[in-house]
Order: C-alpha cells, then structure tokens, then sequence
C-alpha cells in the first residue's frame, strides 16, 4: 500500500480575504448598530465591518458539514482545507464579538444589612459552633460508632443554650448556619433565631435559603406590639412567616389587639393561611376568643372549621362544650341495674348538621363503624368536668375504675385519653396513666405508648419524670424509647438514674447495645452532664461469660465511653456558652 506523502496546506491568509476582516480594531464593529450603519451608507464599508448574519451562517455551516453548506465568505476554497478554514474564521468572529461587547449596568447594591443589638459569643463558644457546623463523628470500621460524641446530633442543644443566653451568631458563620438550617428542618427554628435579622436579609440574597423567609424566622424585625402604624404596615405587606410572628406578639402583649388584627383581613386571607392563623391561637386561647372561633365553624374550608371547634372544645366554658357535652352525656351514663355500678353505652344513631357544623366528621375512615366514629368524637369534645356529676359525684380515678358494657371499654377510655390531652387535664391524665408498676396491657386507661406518652406531656415536669423512672424500674427500657421523648432535659432523679440502671442490666445480661441503640441516644442528649461520673465505671471492658454473646462487652465499654465523652462535651459547651463575651 502506497502513503500518500504529499503536506496538507492550510489556506494562506490571502486565501481568506474574501472574509471581512477589520483593519483597525474598532469595539463598535461588531455591534447590530454597526451592522444597520453599513447598510444605510449603501454597503461601502462592508468590505471593513462583518454582515449582521455572518456568524449564524458560520454556524449552520459547521452544523450541517461544509460538504452540504459552504459560507459565502469561504466560496472560494474546496477539499480538506475548508474545514479548517472554517474553524479560522470562527475563532476570528468569536474575538471580533467578544470584543464588541459592552458591559452593562452595575445592579444596584443590596440595602445594608440590619443591626443585631444582641451580645456576641464568647470566643470559645464561637470556635464551638464552627466546629460543631463543620464536624460529624468519624466513621468507625465495620460501621461501628467508635467512642467519639456525634457533633452533628449536640447542634441542636448547642443552638438552643444559645438562644436562651440571648447571644447573636457572627456574621461569618451566617452561611453555614442557614446551610445546616436548610438540610435539617429540625435546626431551624433554633437556627433562625441565633442567625436573627442579618439572617432573614441574607437569606433574601440567596434562592437556596429561601426557606428561612417561609418559616419562623422573623428575628428581631418585627416592630414593637405598641406601634400600631408600625404593626399595621408588616401586617399588611409583610411575609407570612412575619406575620405569624407578629400575630404572636401582638396577642401576647394584647390579646385582644392580636385578635382585632386577625379579624382585619380574616375574609381576605387564603384557606391555607387562615388554618395557619387559627392554629397559631392555641397559644394563649382565653374565653374572648369564643365569638371569632364560633364565627369560623361557619368557614368555607373544612381544615378551618375542625380547627376551630377543636379550639373551641378546649375552652370548657364555651357554648360548643356546653353542647357537646349535652350531647355526650346522653350516650354515656351510670347502669344501676346491674350487681354493680357499670358505664352504660349508647352510641349516636346519627350525625345531624348540627353535630356537622361542631366539628364531627360525619364519614368514618376505612374500617371504623359509624356509630362508634361518632361516639369518640362527642366524648373527645366534651369538657371532662361534666362526667363527675353524670356519675354521681366520683372523680376521674373512680369513674376510669367502673367496668364498661357491651365492649365500648378502649373507645370510651380513648376518647378520653383524647380529652385529657386537648384540655391539658392532669387529674384525669393521672387516672388514665394509672400506676407506672402496672403492666401496659392491663392498665386503668389505655395500653398505647402513644397515649400514655401524650398523657405524660400534660403533667408536672418533676412528675413525669418520677412517673417514667418508676416504668422504667418496673418494666425496662423496651417500652419506654417513647415515654422518654417527653420528659424534660436533662433528665431529672430519679428517671437519669433508673435509666443507667437499666443499661447497666442489659450489659450484664449479655445482649448487643444497639438494641437500646435509640435510649443510649437519647441519653447522649439528655442524661444531665454530671452523670459522666456515675458512667465511669461502666466504660472498662468486661471478661465476658461463656453464655454471653461475643464481643458484646466491648460493644458496651465504646458505647458507654462515647455516652462519658458526649456528656462531658455538654457540659463544656454549657461553660462555654456562659463566660464573658469576648
């Protein structure tokens, strides 16, 4: 086979003078003025200035093959080096358009950014919060959690000591703040808070963190409740997240000015935010606001309307209580008939447009009876203080104590485990509970953790969490991941120490720890700092039995070192957090 040994030629530059070339550099060349100014002089300079549609046709010649499209500029040459030639010119039109440019106008600066009176963080506390932004724990081998705390889970804390000290976040640590806020929906409301107004303008610049002007974060933009023009202005023009805020502000300085505001654009307002507005009311609901929340069962959006009755249900003097307990007390009542005092059931035969308009929904979910569906609405809705006279004078302990006909026992005491909850009754929350020592399943009031958990929240902090130690004691820590949940932190005595206990046993009894992996969790976060000490003892490896299971001691000693190290952690970010800012 012969090899064609002849040299390509590129095209010389003669060979391109049929391309308009310009022959001193002129920025305006390539601009469409310039295109039209050549064509009002009759063309006598299209020889210097490039035709207005010369570089599309270059383009639709390289899109379609210069074997099918030939620029008119590029006539002349044929073969391999029309390609090439193609391409010369290309660069050439892209340098002459790219220096034709213009730049254009500046935008207008951003309005400074608001001051924040709020005092700085200490300096310790502020290289802490980079590090806990920037910082997880590292990855053990074989998955395991090693013994290092995890940074990421003592953020929240970390944000919510700061927030009650009262300190501001630095400006250089914004970003990363509203960057963690935006991946964890959990941080933001504290998050939000600490970033404060500078924030909320940052966040304004920045598409990614448009969630902070949706959410709680008003910071400290919201104008005085006392300035009414103030007041009336964000009202009107402002964000919703602003306005929720306000709202809250105002009726904690003045309920019934916050009330008056809301009323003021009620009709106006989207469904959605109306239902956001009303929901807002549960904080501070007094008597006055009867008249406007019986005016919303009348609302043309269904959310609203329950929403509404719900809140008016917990108000026990109101007229919609007042109803539905003349309604409740006559399906529930004493049956003397029988050897000993039984709660006789008869369930609604109907739900009439009356009971519709109070807030009962009519159609049950899938798999309810109707009957029953309505029964646990109308005991829900009844104001608790009306069964002890329906059973002659006995209070919440002795009336959850009667037996139940006809099976109605788990929806009657379900509903008013409901109650319970919605009125924030302890008394009857403490009959429903029953004792702590009694098994779940054949407890007074209900056997859901669920409930119970709910009920827990509506008592004392102190007696919650006696009440959830002495489960804890009686049952262990299987049960109890969800009763934990509303105890308050740090764990008071005994519940901190019933809960090491208990870890202590599953220890000793030889099972993996990352079957309390949801408890040992918890307590990195809510164990009070000082039990590291009490700890310490439990974090040196055990000689493990031969009826144990393998490698669980040294499983237990990382897991309670890791416990040690993240209360110690906790503590020093609280001393940290109350030194003198720097």
């Amino acid at each position: 086979m012969e090899t064609d040994t002849t040299p390509t030629t590129l095209p010389t530059p003669t060979a391109l003078t049929a391309l308009p070339t310009p022959k001193t550099p002129d920025p305006d060349a390539f601009l469409p003025e310039a295109s039209e100014a050549s064509a009002a002089t009759g063309g006598t300079e299209t020889a210097r200035r490039p035709e207005a549609g010369a570089w599309e046709e270059l383009v639709t010649a390289a899109l379609l093959g210069t074997d099918r499209r030939v620029p008119a500029g590029l006539a002349g040459l044929s073969g391999p080096a029309l390609p090439g030639a193609l391409l010369d010119a290309a660069a050439l039109h892209t340098v002459r358009r790219r220096a034709g440019l213009r730049p254009g106008p500046a935008a207008p600066p951003p309005e400074p950014a608001p001051e924040d009176h709020r005092s700085p963080l200490p300096g310790a506390a502020r290289r802490r919060l980079d590090q806990l932004l920037a910082g997880r724990a590292a990855p053990s081998p074989a998955g395991r959690r090693g013994a290092a705390p995890d940074l990421a889970e003592l953020l929240p804390q970390w944000l919510a000591l700061a927030n009650e000290r009262g300190y501001r976040a630095p400006s250089a640590t914004l970003p990363a703040l509203l960057d963690a806020a935006r991946a964890r929906t959990d941080l933001r409301p504290q998050a939000l808070r600490l970033a404060g107004p500078r924030g909320l303008w940052l966040a304004r610049l920045n598409p990614e963190w448009r969630f902070a002007l949706r959410g709680a974060g008003a910071g400290g933009s919201l104008p005085d409740p006392g300035d009414a023009e103030g007041v009336q202005a964000l009202w009107g023009e402002g964000l919703f997240a602003e306005r929720i805020a306000l709202l809250g502000a105002v009726r904690a300085k003045d309920p019934a000015a916050g009330l008056a505001l809301l009323a003021s654009t009620w009709p106006a307002e989207r469904a959605e935010d109306r239902l956001m507005f009303l929901d807002s009311l549960r904080t501070g609901l007094r008597d006055a606001d009867e008249e406007f929340l019986e005016e919303a069962l009348g609302d043309r959006s269904r959310n609203v309307r329950a929403t509404a009755a719900e809140l008016l249900s917990a108000l026990p003097a109101s007229a919609l209580a007042g109803r539905m307990a003349g309604r409740a007390v006559a399906c529930v009542g004493l049956d003397r008939t029988a050897g000993s005092p039984t709660i006789a059931v008869e369930a609604p035969h109907e739900c009439d447009p009356a009971m519709q308009r109070d807030g009962l929904v009519a159609v049950p979910p899938t798999g309810r009876g109707e009957r029953s569906w309505w029964l646990g609405q109308l005991v829900e809705a009844a104001p608790l203080s009306c069964w002890p006279a329906r059973f002659g004078g006995r209070g919440p302990e002795e009336i959850v104590a009667l037996p139940v006909g006809d099976d109605w026992q788990a929806e009657l005491h379900a509903a008013w485990c409901r109650a319970a909850v919605r009125q924030r009754d302890a008394a009857w929350s403490r009959a429903l509970l029953g004792s702590p020592a009694t098994p779940p399943a054949t407890g007074p009031g209900t056997s859901s953790l669920a409930e119970r958990a709910q009920l827990l929240a509506t008592l004392p902090a102190g007696e919650r969490a006696g009440w959830v130690g002495s489960f804890i004691a009686a049952h262990g820590l299987s049960e109890a991941f969800q009763l934990l949940g509303v105890c308050e932190v740090p764990w008071a005595e005994p519940l901190g120490g019933a809960v090491i206990d208990a870890l202590d046993i599953a220890r000793e009894a030889g099972s993996y720890p990352w079957s309390f992996s949801g408890v040992m969790g918890l307590a990195e976060r809510c164990l009070a700092p000082e039990a590291a000490r009490q700890l310490e003892s439990l974090t040196a490896r055990p000689e493990e039995a031969d009826d144990v299971s393998p490698g669980a001691g040294g499983y237990w000693s990382e897991a309670f070192q890791r416990l040690v190290s993240t209360l110690r952690l906790r503590e020093a970010m609280r001393t940290e957090l109350t030194e003198a800012a720097g």
